[in-house]
């Protein structure tokens, strides 16, 4: 097995939720040192696994509450750094609440079916 770096920006604070999230969910994964002045973190991941699995571990919740890019190139993640990563529109913050509202309601049938 052989891996891949994936390098996430998001906005300020996205680093422990999304290290949460992979932990919580079972993803097979290594942590990097996070490049705090860049805004961003790095992960290892296995070659095999496609990337949207690893989006589907952290979970759309988080991917849209922290505005999350994903990069395999180092190059393009830093050139992407000087840009600055906007807050949530109305209309991605009301996304976010729907979604937050399905994932409970799924929890709640999950825990009455067991």
């Amino acid at each position: 097995m052989s891996w891949i770096t994936i390098y996430i920006k998001g906005n300020t604070g996205f680093e422990s939720e999304v290290l949460h999230q992979l932990e919580k969910s079972g993803f097979s994964f290594l942590p990097g040192t996070d490049q705090v002045e860049l805004g961003m973190a790095l992960y290892w991941i296995n070659d095999a696994t496609h990337l949207r699995e690893f989006k589907m571990a952290i979970g759309a919740k988080t991917v849209f509450k922290y505005r999350l890019c994903f990069f395999t190139d180092l190059a393009k993640a830093q050139e992407e750094s000087a840009h600055q990563v906007p807050g949530l529109t109305a209309k991605e913050e009301a996304m976010v609440k729907k979604m937050s509202e399905w994932q409970s309601a799924y929890n709640r049938e999950l825990r009455h079916s067991a």
